[in-house]
């Protein structure tokens, strides 16, 4: 093989090798990742006279409840999805109906791709907001109902939920006993809380949308890259 040869096929090998590894560098390097919110066990380990951590984080536990098509659903049901949830109810004066418009305007922005994110709205005032009452409310806001979950049931369930697993209650709630909170929560295909943002706030909204393309984009423990897979 004379010497031009020999150039030509190393350049054909390791110029793919060459662009993977670049690619790999800056993606990893300029998309920052949401962080991890609410540790439940963190570990600490002496080796070599250095201390490692390795924390458990903190999981949202699948749940069961009626949404308003009057369907049973849970939230393994959502499969691989990024999962957006906020807490209202319908009668509400104050800030609901902002979180609903913001809701219905970050469905929109993902309309093309409906699998993935999945929207889910607990109201906190179960007793009062029945089926009809949350599909009436659905509608007038025009709620595409395919991925966006409002959702009835059990008050005890609603609300050990927003308390002891989102954690919004001890800090947002307005009442004793009653969870009162213009957050909306961020969940990634694991079910970890990734987020915590102002429904009413733009930026917030904003920074929202990307941190939902952001983890459609994250890599899962155990998964290969794809790139120049094929």
């Amino acid at each position: 093989m004379n010497r031009r040869s020999m150039l030509v096929l190393c350049l054909v090998i390791f110029i793919p090798v060459i662009c993977y590894f670049i690619i790999k560098y800056y993606s990893e390097r300029d998309l920052v990742m949401p962080r991890h919110f609410i540790a439940d066990t963190i570990f600490v380990a002496d080796r070599d006279g250095k201390k490692e951590f390795d924390t458990i984080w903190h999981t949202i536990p699948n749940f069961t409840l009626t949404n308003q098509l009057r369907k049973t659903v849970s939230l393994s049901d959502v499969g691989n999805k990024v999962v957006v949830v906020d807490f209202f109810f319908t009668h509400c004066p104050s800030f609901c109906p902002t979180l609903t418009r913001n809701m219905r305007k970050l469905q929109e922005s993902f309309r093309t791709n409906d699998t993935l994110v999945q929207f889910i709205s607990f109201t906190v005032d179960p007793e009062r907001d029945s089926v009809p009452v949350l599909k009436e409310y659905a509608d007038r806001y025009g709620v595409e109902h395919n991925n966006w979950w409002m959702l009835t049931g059990s008050k005890d369930t609603i609300y050990t939920l927003a308390e002891r697993d989102f954690k919004v209650a001890a800090e947002d709630s307005g009442h004793m006993n009653f969870v009162h909170t213009d957050r909306m929560v961020l969940l990634d295909q694991d079910r970890y809380i990734r987020g915590y943002y102002n429904g009413q706030d733009t930026v917030d909204m904003a920074k929202l949308v990307n941190d939902i393309v952001l983890l459609s984009l994250e890599k899962k423990k155990g998964e290969k890259r794809n790139l120049f897979r094929k």
